[in-house]
């Protein structure tokens, strides 16, 4: 249990932050993919532990399924797409990076668990060489992970933090937090989030206090906070799921779509399709059975209408579907046009 006190002035700086973004949800992914009991998510599980990447062990090391994880979240935060997450931590600060290792070498010490792997404190080193060995572990995994489903995530957990916010706005910070059950309990003046190990009670002091909704914050809610900005809000990123058809709501339907066919054309309707799973231009054309230039020339009508983006990754050009793509696909325009 976490107990967070809150005066009336913390109550009014109670914030919804926009959720995680393609690297952190990743990156928490990873966490529940090593549990045992993992409920809602075996299904998932199951299905992903048979595609782990060769690389896997990677995030093993610095995100295990306990509370010694590193955070690498917090110095990325805002990153919404990942090409962006990746970019958010190179640019990291340094300094940052360099206590948060150190934090979680002390705190596995004092706990007699397995300290971090060496080469972890060169995460901090000015040529970057280990965050990128990070960087695309976590881009092979998220590939495995959501297989292409990762624009409907993030439009659900976008519509989540809107009721959120929306709920704060016309019925008050209260009843946000009994929207939180059983996550947290609200005995006024103290917030109780609810966790199986024993916490330090927080004293907000002013900082405020941002909610966040997450997929893969998965059993209880997790807390973090900057340790390097003192006046940073102090996070807290709640799980959204509350059962099995939660889960099921989040990743989404993907069925054909013959109206999708009819605005686009079979083959560029096709094309989106492979892209939603995760693919780079070569294997767009190999599925498509078409050359690469013909592959790279509907991706790329595809990017100019907004339903695809793209990053060069190594040397190949990577896709993947928008939040207005996966609505296309979905047959949903209602929400993409919302949030757009």
């Amino acid at each position: 249990m976490k107990r967070i006190y809150c005066t009336p002035d913390d109550l009014l700086r109670v914030r919804i932050g926009a959720p995680l973004g393609a690297l952190a949800e990743t990156m928490l992914a990873t966490r529940v993919v090593q549990r045992g009991n993992v409920a809602g998510f075996a299904g998932w599980r199951s299905q992903v532990r048979r595609a782990i990447p060769e690389n896997f062990g990677v995030l093993a090391d610095i995100l295990p399924a306990d509370d010694t994880f590193l955070d690498l979240i917090t110095p990325t935060l805002g990153a919404r797409s990942m090409p962006a997450g990746i970019e958010a931590l190179h640019l990291a600060s340094r300094e940052e990076l360099r206590l948060e290792v150190e934090t979680v070498f002390r705190r596995r010490a004092e706990k007699g668990q397995t300290p971090l792997p060496a080469w972890t404190r060169e995460l901090s080193d000015r040529d970057g060489t280990a965050r990128r060995t990070v960087a695309e572990a976590v881009e092979t995994f998220h590939s495995a992970a959501f297989g292409g489903r990762w624009a409907h995530i993030q439009s659900y957990l976008e519509q989540a933090a809107e009721r959120m916010a929306r709920t704060i706005a016309t019925e008050g910070v209260e009843q946000m937090f009994a929207g939180l059950a059983p996550y947290v309990t609200w005995r006024a003046p103290v917030l109780e989030v609810h966790r199986q190990m024993d916490c330090h009670d927080e004293q907000l002091d002013g900082r405020g206090l941002t909610f966040i909704p997450s997929l893969f914050a998965w059993p209880e809610p997790i807390t973090l906070h900057s340790i390097v900005d003192k006046d940073m809000p102090l996070m807290v990123i709640v799980p959204v799921l509350r059962d099995i058809g939660d889960f099921a709501a989040a990743w989404g339907p993907r069925a054909t779509n013959e109206a999708l066919t009819a605005l686009l054309g079979r083959t560029r309707a096709a094309a989106l399709q492979v892209i939603a799973e995760g693919c780079s231009t070569t294997e767009l054309a190999r599925r498509l059975g078409v050359s690469p230039a013909t592959a790279s020339e509907h991706a790329s009508i595809l990017r100019e209408a907004g339903l695809v983006e793209s990053w060069r990754h190594r040397n190949a050009m990577r896709h993947e579907v928008t939040t207005l793509g996966a609505a296309l696909l979905d047959g949903d325009l209602s929400n993409s046009a919302r949030i757009a």
